[in-house]
């Protein structure tokens, strides 16, 4: 855990100096960049034990040198045209691409951190009021899924989420389905962030957010006959007939939370946040796949497309309070934060030490 805190306590000592003293959007830049480097190197160096699919992955990155490119090229072809029963087959592809310039699986570890942190650091340093909050808010909650557990949809969110959300902001709706499609082929969970460009753009306007509230609340009543269809589509049918419910976690709690402040503190951050209905559109979103969750804990990983905008939400409530009293309740808000961290004893092991 020491690791963890360490490179925390790093974001916070460059967040002072180039983020508080004379700040400019240079030093923004650097900041976010030296950021995104420190995960990079933590990702990559870690040992195979750390994260609860890293061993898995490697085993799977090693079976792929036996197998051509050709074979999972066909694959992607059976499974997009005949219906093949394929799982992810992109993944497939990129691994054996990759494999042809190196086939180290600790070189492919710091490909995927990469992949993921600098398009991180980009939508960060384009869309946080507070970019060094942003980083220790995902260090806390989000490290432990994207940094040192997944590669198939770690790649998947850094392209339909971080890349993506620029493309939904400029309303290039062919970049953003080209985008969709890699991500999808890659994990296809991603497809669930689709419906985000379509409604991204709405005017925050009485009549519209009705229908919002009337859609969770059809959500929060109906529960599965609802979003049972979907969980098919997207593979999770059989958890559906499981005993297990999900809500009950504090992220849960946590995420609900947020959304409902964010709706109560809407009359002062659209003061200072031009871009405020992507934001909340995205919100609306957060707030539905967390819902989903509360009773259904498969769709967790669903949820994990959204729940990324609280790195951009939660600095925004910081803004909404006067600025001589900011200071505090920043610090307030880390440590808080750093105690939650801590009762988790995350463990940390570098590669040479195991």
């Amino acid at each position: 855990m020491t690791i963890y805190l360490l490179n925390i306590a790093l974001f916070l000592v460059w967040g002072f100096f180039l983020l508080c003293v004379n700040p400019t959007q240079r030093k923004r830049k650097w900041f976010c960049a030296i950021a995104a480097l420190q995960w990079i190197l933590l990702s990559g160096l870690r040992a195979e034990t750390v994260g609860a699919d890293t061993e898995n992955y490697a085993r799977s990155f090693n079976s792929f040198k036996s197998v051509s490119l050709g074979s999972q090229l066909d694959l992607c072809w059976d499974y997009l045209f005949h219906g093949a029963d394929v799982k992810d087959p992109g993944y497939g592809v990129l691994v054996k691409l990759f494999q042809y310039v190196c086939d180290d699986y600790r070189v492919f570890l710091f490909f995927v951190a990469a992949v993921f942190m600098i398009a991180m650091a980009v939508w960060i340093y384009r869309n946080s009021a507070m970019p060094c909050l942003s980083f220790v808010i995902y260090s806390i909650l989000f490290y432990s899924f994207f940094s040192v557990t997944g590669h198939r949809q770690t790649i998947a969110t850094a392209l339909i989420v971080f890349i993506g959300y620029k493309y939904v902001k400029e309303r290039k709706l062919g970049r953003f389905l080209i985008i969709a499609f890699l991500a999808f082929m890659i994990h296809k969970s991603s497809i669930v962030f689709v419906p985000y460009y379509f409604i991204a753009n709405f005017e925050l306007k009485p009549v519209y957010v009705s229908c919002v509230a009337a859609v969770i609340a059809a959500v929060t009543v109906l529960g599965r006959r609802l979003y049972a269809p979907a969980a098919r589509l997207l593979g999770f049918g059989d958890e559906l007939f499981e005993n297990t419910i999900g809500g009950t976690g504090t992220f849960v709690v946590l995420m609900l939370a947020v959304c409902i402040l964010a709706f109560v503190l809407y009359p002062f951050i659209r003061k200072h946040r031009p871009d405020t209905r992507f934001l909340y559109n995205l919100l609306f979103l957060t707030t539905l796949a967390t819902l989903l969750v509360v009773q259904q804990q498969s769709f967790m990983r669903i949820q994990q497309y959204y729940s990324l905008v609280i790195m951009l939400i939660i600095p925004e409530f910081v803004l909404c309070i006067q600025k001589r009293y900011r200071p505090l309740v920043y610090a307030a808000g880390v440590c808080v934060m750093l105690a939650f961290f801590v009762s988790t004893s995350p463990e940390y092991q570098f590669f040479w030490q195991t």
